[in-house]
C-alpha cells in the first residue's frame, strides 16, 4: 500500500514538472531570484554606519610586572563604508585584534603608570580596518592601566555595609574570609593603604545564616588578590531563661559573713538557642563587699551582677533588693 502511494505521489510531481504551467512558475522564480540578487547588490554599494567591537589585550609583559588594572576587554568602534565592507568585517570578525606592547610604552622603574592617547587608540584602531573606512568614534577613546614591579602588602580586610536581621533573631558572629588579602601597587600608594574594606554591602530581614561573595574595593592602580571574600553571618534566634545564683559577701573581715533574705536570686536573660546549654549560673556572680555595705543608709542590699556572659542580653535580676544582715561568727573559748 505505501509503495503505491510513493508511485502515485512521484508520478503526479513528474506530470507537474513537465507541464506548461510548471515551467512558467519555474521561470518566474529564476528571473525573481536575479531581480533579488541586482537589488541585495546595489544595496550594498550604499554607505552604512555601523559598530565594530574589537578585542583588545596586552601583550610583552615582563616577569615580575603585575598589572594592578585591567584594560577594557574589547574597542568598540563606530565605522562607515559601502555595504558590502562591512559584511566582509561581519564575515572575519574573528580576525581581529588590537594589541597594546606592553615594552614600547614602559618607561622604566620609576614609572607605574602607561597612558595611551586618542591618536595612539586611533592608529592602533586603523590597522585593523580597511582605507576606505571612515572612524565617527572610538569607544574608549584613551586606554590607560597601571602595574607595579612586584611590589605587594599583606592588607586586613575590614566589612562595610549593614547587617540586619528578623524580629526575635540576633547576628550572633559576623566576619570576612579571608581577613587578609595581597594588595600589588606602587610602593607610594601601599604606604597610604592600612586597610581595604569591602564594597558596600546591606542585608535586612536575615532569619538564617548565609555565605556570600563579596568583592573588596580596591583603589584605582593596586590590585588585590584575591579580589572577593566570603562574608560568614551567622544568626541565631533569641530564647529567655533563669538560672537561681547564690549572693555573696567578699573583702569580710575574719570572724564576720553576710546573710541575705532570700539567700539567692533568680536571674532571667536572653540567649542564643545555640548557647542555652552552655549558660548556667556558673556564669553569674552576685556579690557584696564589705565596704560597700558599711557605707548602706539602711538594711536593704540592691543587687548588682559583677559577672555577665558574653551572648547574654536583657538580664533581670528577681527580687531586685534583698535584706541583709552582718553576723559575727560565734568562736568556743
Amino acid at each position: 500500500m505505501d509503495r503505491e502511494r510513493l508511485r502515485l505521489f512521484g508520478e503526479n510531481i513528474r506530470t507537474f514538472l513537465l507541464s506548461k504551467k510548471s515551467r512558467e512558475v519555474l521561470v518566474f522564480l529564476f528571473f525573481l531570484l536575479v531581480s533579488a540578487g541586482f537589488w541585495l547588490l546595489q544595496t550594498l554599494q550604499e554607505e552604512y554606519e555601523t559598530e565594530i567591537h574589537i578585542p583588545l589585550s596586552l601583550t610583552h609583559v615582563p616577569t615580575g610586572v603585575v598589572i594592578t588594572s585591567e584594560l577594557p576587554s574589547e574597542v568598540t568602534v563606530t565605522v562607515k563604508d559601502r555595504g558590502t565592507t562591512l559584511l566582509g568585517y561581519w564575515a572575519s570578525d574573528d580576525e581581529r585584534k588590537i594589541d597594546v606592547d606592553f615594552s614600547a610604552h614602559d618607561l622604566g622603574v620609576s614609572s607605574d603608570h602607561i597612558l595611551l592617547s586618542h591618536a595612539e587608540v586611533q592608529k592602533l584602531t586603523l590597522r585593523q580596518l580597511l582605507p576606505s573606512t571612515r572612524v565617527v568614534g572610538i569607544r574608549p577613546d584613551t586606554i590607560d592601566y597601571y602595574y607595579t614591579r612586584g611590589i605587594q602588602k599583606r592588607v586586613p580586610v575590614v566589612f562595610r555595609g549593614h547587617v540586619e536581621v528578623a524580629p526575635l533573631y540576633y547576628l550572633a558572629h559576623l566576619k570576612v574570609s579571608p581577613d587578609t588579602v595581597t594588595v600589588w601597587g606602587s610602593e607610594q600608594l601601599l604606604d597610604s593603604l592600612t586597610i581595604l574594606p569591602t564594597v558596600v554591602t546591606n542585608i535586612s530581614d536575615l532569619s538564617e545564616s548565609l555565605e556570600r561573595k563579596i568583592a573588596v574595593a580596591v583603589p584605582r592602580g593596586m590590585k588585590a588578590i584575591p579580589s572577593e571574600v566570603t562574608l560568614s553571618a551567622d544568626v541565631d534566634v533569641y530564647t529567655e531563661k533563669q538560672v537561681k545564683v547564690p549572693i555573696i559577701g567578699t573583702n569580710f573581715p575574719a570572724g564576720y559573713a553576710l546573710r541575705t533574705f532570700p539567700a539567692s536570686a533568680t536571674i532571667t536573660f536572653r540567649v542564643g538557642s545555640k548557647d542555652y546549654k552552655n549558660i548556667t549560673s556558673d556564669n553569674f556572680v552576685l556579690t557584696a563587699t564589705y565596704e560597700e555595705l558599711l557605707e548602706s543608709p539602711d538594711s536593704m542590699l540592691t543587687l548588682r551582677l559583677r559577672s555577665v556572659p558574653d551572648g547574654v542580653s536583657q538580664v533581670r535580676i528577681t527580687p531586685a533588693a534583698v535584706q541583709y544582715l552582718i553576723e559575727q561568727n560565734q568562736t568556743e573559748e
